[in-house]
This record gives C-alpha cells, sequence and structure tokens, in this order.
C-alpha cells in the first residue's frame, strides 16, 4: 500500500533491470504496456531496445490524442515503426436496449490513425464484463471467448504477427 517514488533514471534502471537482467527464457513476446506519452521510460526503451515496433492505445477524445501526436512522433524519431493503433474504450452498448453510446467521443483514433497513415487495429468497447475479468486475475479471452472483447482482441493479435518477424 506504499507508493513507489521514482524519478526517471530510478525508473529507467529497474526497466533495464527487468529487460537485460531477468531469467526470461524463450519468449515469443515480450510485450511492455506503458502509461501514455513520451517519458523517461518510454525514451530510454526506444534508445535502449531493439524494438520490433509500438502499437499506440487511446481513447477517442481530443485530450487523450494529445499525447498519441506526442508519443507517434517520439517513436517515429527514434525509428521504432508504429505497428498500429487501438481505440481503447471506443463505445459501450446498452445491455437492456442495445443502444451504442459513444462515451469518449467517437473515432478520434482512427481519424488520428488515417491522418498519419497508420493502421487502426481495433477498437475496443467498454463493458463491465471486462473490468471484472481485469480484476479477477482472469483474461476475457479464457472467461469469455466469444464476447466482443475478446474477438477484438484476437483480430488485433492477428494484424500484429503479420509485422512482427518470428
Amino acid at each position: 500500500d506504499q507508493a513507489v517514488i521514482w524519478r526517471g533514471p530510478m525508473a529507467s534502471k529497474a526497466l533495464n533491470q527487468m529487460i537485460f537482467d531477468a531469467a526470461w527464457g524463450e519468449l515469443d513476446f515480450l510485450l511492455i504496456d506503458l502509461p501514455p506519452g513520451t517519458g523517461d521510460i518510454q525514451i530510454s526503451l526506444a534508445q535502449q531496445v531493439n524494438l520490433s515496433g509500438a502499437v499506440i492505445v487511446s481513447t477517442p477524445q481530443d485530450i487523450a490524442l494529445l499525447d498519441v501526436q506526442k508519443a507517434v512522433t517520439m517513436f517515429q524519431k527514434a525509428n521504432v515503426p508504429i505497428l498500429g493503433m487501438i481505440e481503447n474504450m471506443s463505445y459501450w452498448t446498452c445491455p437492456d436496449c442495445g443502444r451504442v453510446d459513444h462515451i469518449f467521443g467517437k473515432d478520434g483514433v482512427d481519424l488520428e490513425a488515417k491522418r498519419r497513415d497508420i493502421e487502426l487495429l481495433g477498437k475496443v468497447p467498454l463493458s463491465s464484463d471486462l473490468r471484472k475479468s481485469c480484476d479477477s486475475g482472469v483474461p476475457i479471452m479464457i472467461s469469455d471467448p466469444k464476447s466482443i472483447q475478446s474477438e477484438t482482441y484476437q483480430n488485433i493479435s492477428k494484424t500484429l504477427l503479420k509485422y512482427i518477424e518470428l
């Protein structure tokens, strides 16, 4: 219940230890989920690790897309390929009436991806089942493999596999 208070260099060192000093064994992939932005971790990762690419994930609202624009530019300057973009919390469908609501705006990531000529990998809708699955530690791919979220993740994965040489 204690906060870890690290400045950029400490966080970058911890990331380096995790990547280079851990006994990972044989991996097909190592995915690193980072907070939005262009902080020390992202810059260190882009400079010190031979990355296959970056996937940019954002909600569709304008304020979130400001971080997306900076992240895309940073990764491009660091010669890290942008493999695609994902719109998270894209919409919510009422389970009772089926009405679709674009709570955080509509198509923001799609429009940004088109503007930058980057592939939109998918749109992940909001879902209480997804939230419950995450909270319980059971991936939705296991708890509800036929859900729209699971199908979206499967399609994203198939597309990414085309870009990554194994």
